[in-house]
C-alpha cells in the first residue's frame, strides 16, 4: 500500500480494458476512433464554454493508455476523458505538477503499468440521454474499475460541482485550484505487485 499524500492512500493495479469496454458500453459508451476525437473536442468545448486539450493530445494519451477517450451517441453527444495515472502521475497531481492538457507519458498508465489514481479531464452530454449516461457510468466505473485508487478532477463548470458533489467528491486541498478528489473506496481484491 503507497501513502503519497498523508491521508491518501492508493491501491495500484493493472486496468483490465476488457472490463473497462464492458461496463462502460453497459450505457451505451464506446471508446472514440481517430476520427472522433476532434469532434469529441469541439463538444466537450461548447459544454463547458471553454477550451480543453487539444485533440492531438487527446489522441495520444488515448494511444498511450487505451482508454482515454470515450463517445456516446450516434451522431456524438456525450464524451468522457479519464486519464489513468501512473505512480508518478499521481504524485505529479498532488504535487500541481501534472498538466491535463499535454501530461507527460510516464504520468500515465497504460495497458501494462501499474495505475494508481484516475484524472477525470471531463463527461457530459448534450442531451438528457448522453448526461444521464455519463453520470450512470460515473458511478458504475467508479466502482468496478477504479475503487482502489483515488480519482481527481477539476470543476470547469457549476453543474460540474454539483455532479461531483452528489458523486461524494470533495475538494482536493492540495494540487491545482478547484481540483476535487474522491479518495480509494477499497482495498485491492488480490495482490499485484
Amino acid at each position: 500500500m503507497n501513502h503519497p499524500e498523508p491521508g491518501l492512500e492508493t491501491h495500484p493495479f493493472l486496468i483490465d480494458p476488457e472490463n473497462m469496454r464492458e461496463q462502460m458500453g453497459a450505457f451505451g459508451w464506446r471508446t472514440a476512433n481517430a476520427d472522433e476525437v476532434s469532434e469529441l473536442v469541439a463538444l466537450g468545448e461548447r459544454l463547458i464554454g471553454g477550451r480543453l486539450a487539444g485533440a492531438e493530445t487527446i489522441a495520444h494519451v488515448h494511444e498511450v493508455t487505451k482508454l482515454t477517450a470515450w463517445v456516446y451517441g450516434d451522431p456524438l453527444e456525450g464524451l468522457y476523458l479519464i486519464v489513468p495515472l501512473s505512480i508518478r502521475g499521481l504524485a505529479a497531481v498532488q504535487d500541481n505538477q501534472f498538466e491535463p492538457s499535454a501530461p507527460d507519458d510516464a504520468h500515465l498508465a497504460g495497458p501494462q503499468a501499474l495505475c494508481a489514481g484516475a484524472y477525470i479531464g471531463i463527461y457530459g452530454g448534450e442531451t438528457h440521454a448522453a448526461r444521464k449516461a455519463a453520470m450512470t457510468a460515473s458511478g458504475v466505473v467508479r466502482v468496478g474499475v477504479f475503487s482502489q485508487v483515488p480519482c481527481f478532477a477539476r470543476a470547469a463548470t457549476e453543474d460540474g460541482a454539483r455532479s461531483m458533489a452528489s458523486l461524494g467528491w470533495t475538494p482536493a486541498g492540495f494540487g491545482a485550484d478547484d481540483l476535487w478528489m474522491q479518495g480509494a473506496l477499497s482495498a485491492p481484491r488480490k495482490k499485484v505487485a
